[in-house]
């Protein structure tokens, strides 16, 4: 993400709804240092826009039917190929975790449910910014609730080495693999080799389930 003091976060706004695209631009209005540059109200097109318009973060909706595009997973999917980089925040009704657990698979960035848009859209917004992963609290209560962490391999940090806790904690700073490695001067192979074998440890199969670990742990 390309972005400086001086210039504000560009948002592209993707929601099939009007009336809810227009309640979303208002939240985003009022966060100071981000400005909504488009909006999309069908799949095809925010696929144009993307391709047309540099943005800094999208928000989404999951489900956006039209006869060329009904699948969310599938837009997701096109998106991701297409922009590998591209900070992507679904904002959805949806209460699934399986759902919400192939969307983070896919490389989300944040989710946030529509029924607390006007309190954490400015938080998420901010995760985005700085390269972080936002869970609203109900996604994150409903996926600890399906096992999107083990329960049977909870409390066991002390288990990890140093060097992994280590590890673990800049991550939960919100460090990437590169900075970290940089700060600890190690090879960003040795970092992501360590960090795979905590999340071996902890029981946790992707970024994000590492994330809601840390957070309940108080790691974070």
């Amino acid at each position: 993400m390309s972005t400086s003091p001086l210039q504000p976060l560009r948002i592209i706004l993707a929601d099939d709804h009007p009336i809810f695209r227009i309640g979303l631009q208002a939240v985003l209005d009022q966060i100071s240092g981000v400005k909504v540059v488009a909006q999309a109200g069908s799949p095809k097109e925010l696929l144009t826009l993307l391709h047309a318009q540099q943005c800094d973060v999208l928000v989404t909706d999951f489900m956006m039917p039209a006869e060329e595009q009904n699948d969310g997973l599938k837009l997701l999917e096109q998106i991701r190929r297409h922009y590998p980089h591209l900070p992507i925040l679904v904002v959805t009704m949806l209460s699934n975790a399986g759902l919400f657990r192939a969307m983070l698979n896919l490389g989300v960035n944040g989710l946030l449910s529509k029924a607390s848009l006007a309190d954490e859209l400015p938080q998420a917004i901010g995760y985005m910014a700085q390269g972080k992963t936002y869970l609203a609290t109900s996604v994150q209560r409903l996926l600890l609730q399906e096992g999107a962490v083990r329960e049977d391999m909870m409390g066991v940090q002390e288990n990890l080495s140093p060097k992994e806790l280590e590890v673990t904690r800049l991550l939960a700073a919100g460090h990437t693999v590169s900075q970290i490695a940089a700060l600890l001067n190690r090879s960003k192979q040795t970092v992501s080799t360590q960090k795979v074998s905590a999340m071996r440890k902890l029981g946790v199969a992707n970024d994000a389930a590492l994330y809601l670990y840390l957070q309940e742990h108080g790691l974070r």
